[in-house]
């Protein structure tokens, strides 16, 4: 290996970036790299259509001694290749795919960094030599360079280029891009060293943040409508699919499904034991399938349970909805035990779904999701009663119908979104402080275990076989690792 292409490596690995110059003259070239250094940049590309730039290229070689890589870019003939390695040049990048061009570059110890756009011309490039190749244009290629980056030979290196800016960096990451070709959005003609600088450290401060949370497919599980998981005391999650119906258990390695009699739509745990609700009753419900039913609940014609959640005293909260989804048919009620008759507690409500108790229980949190409302209710779980709820955010803006919810260890709220292909995490002020995609469309519920790890439940319902191909983990749990510890 040549000393540019190990000093090249190093330089890539601990930066993640390549400045593209393009339009970079001689008068300000040393400036403008300086301040690209200063930020923490290793690696400048000037394009070869740019004024002189053979000069240039030589001069910002010889002044950096190596503390910079200077490289060159657009270089797309042989021809280029050999005027390029008097200049001191240290790599050569290129729009196209030219066995010639890498050949010639190896020759002369520079980097090739060719550029495809599609399978063959990265297998193409990397039979000739190269093992860095750069996906141009980039923008809207992360479904291709997901399935390229896992059959590409061990060692390839993908470098994306063209529409990205920092808010992808993550996006892209996940699906195997190493590092970044950035052009216009650091240097243009005309734009001052000072600017050129302050962007690089925008540029630098976003490859070197910690890698945004990500949520991946746990287990395929499939379910028609995947709901309201839970975390049992040793890690194992439960969840229904209330179309089956079945209770559904994972435990890290393996899945089991337990037929139901009945639908049951939402789960808790009141204590070591499993309750739930029904259509019209809460219940309690063994690991073998076994149902308890409490007594009836007065829904109200045309409606059903749908959502709930149990307080410290084993009091059980549960909200309903119309299944013709008629706005104003929503109640909630409240019983002590599965034993106990339920009482109204609350009415006036769409889709009364995802339930949460502030960590001092006099709140209980109720999302309506017909009209995608988070309500805050003033609780008293001792009396079992419920005050005037106030309206905490109307999540304007954020894509999708709100639908499950969970309370975090630190008091925010998170949030499923029906159709959104996410949970948000929200401020208690309703602000929405981050989204999490997640590859499912349908997005339903969600709960946090002690170390931290979100799991999130999903569904297949009402999406189109081009959907489903689009999105294989629909119906799956999902996880994501490591977002907070209960204290």
């Amino acid at each position: 290996m040549s000393t540019h292409a190990v000093a090249f490596d190093r330089a890539l690995d601990e930066t993640g970036l390549i400045a593209i110059l393009r339009g970079l003259t001689g008068t300000e070239s040393v400036e403008v790299v300086e301040a690209l250094y200063d930020a923490g940049v290793r690696l400048a590309e000037v394009p070869l259509n740019s004024p002189d730039p053979f000069t240039t290229i030589a001069a910002l070689a010889a002044h950096f001694q190596g503390r910079m890589l200077i490289g060159a870019g657009t270089v797309v003939t042989v021809a280029a290749v050999e005027q390029l390695a008097a200049t001191g040049c240290a790599f050569c990048v290129a729009p196209n795919s030219d066995p010639a061009v890498i050949a010639a570059a190896l020759s002369h110890g520079m980097v090739p960094l060719p550029g495809f756009a599609t399978a063959t011309e990265a297998f193409a490039a990397v039979a000739a030599g190269a093992r860095h190749l750069k996906a141009f244009p980039a923008h809207g290629a992360r479904p291709r360079l997901s399935a390229l980056s896992a059959v590409l030979p061990k060692g390839t290196t993908l470098i994306a280029v063209g529409g990205v800016g920092p808010a992808d960096i993550g996006a892209y990451r996940e699906v195997g891009v190493h590092a970044f070709g950035v052009g216009t959005d650091l240097y243009r003609p005309g734009r001052g060293a000072d600017e050129v600088g302050r962007r690089a450290r925008a540029w630098m401060h976003a490859l070197q943040a910690p890698p945004a949370p990500v949520a991946t497919l746990a287990h395929a599980a499939q379910t028609t409508v995947g709901e309201s998981p839970v975390v049992a005391a040793d890690g194992a999650v439960y969840w229904v699919d209330p179309t089956v119906p079945c209770l559904l258990r994972w435990g890290d390695t393996q899945c089991t499904r337990v037929p139901l009699g009945e639908p049951v739509w939402s789960l808790g745990r009141d204590g070591a034991a499993l309750v739930g609700n029904g259509e019209t009753h809460f219940l309690r419900l063994s690991l073998d399938g076994s149902i308890q039913a409490g007594p009836e609940v007065e829904v109200g014609a045309g409606c059903r349970l749908n959502d709930m959640v149990v307080d410290s005293r084993g009091g059980l909260w549960g909200g309903t909805m119309h299944r013709g989804l008629l706005s104003g048919r929503g109640t909630l009620f409240h019983a002590a035990n599965v034993d106990a008759p339920a009482l109204r507690v609350a009415d006036g409500l769409g889709v009364a779904n995802g339930m949460a108790f502030s960590a001092d229980e006099r709140t209980l949190f109720v999302i309506d999701t017909l009209a995608r409302t988070l309500l805050a209710y003033p609780a008293d779980i001792a009396a079992g009663t419920l005050g005037e709820p106030r309206v905490v955010t109307d999540f304007l803006g954020v894509p999708g119908k709100p639908d499950g919810m969970a309370m975090a260890a630190d008091g925010h709220l998170w949030v499923a979104m029906w159709g959104g292909h996410a949970v948000v995490e929200l401020a208690p002020n309703g602000a929405v402080l981050r989204s999490i995609p997640v590859p499912a469309a349908h997005v339903g519920s969600l709960a946090f275990a002690a170390d931290g790890r979100l799991f999130i439940t999903t569904a297949r319902a009402r999406l189109s076989d081009a959907d489903l191909a689009r999105s294989p983990g629909a119906g799956g749990l999902f996880v994501v690792n490591g977002l907070q510890r209960s204290p």
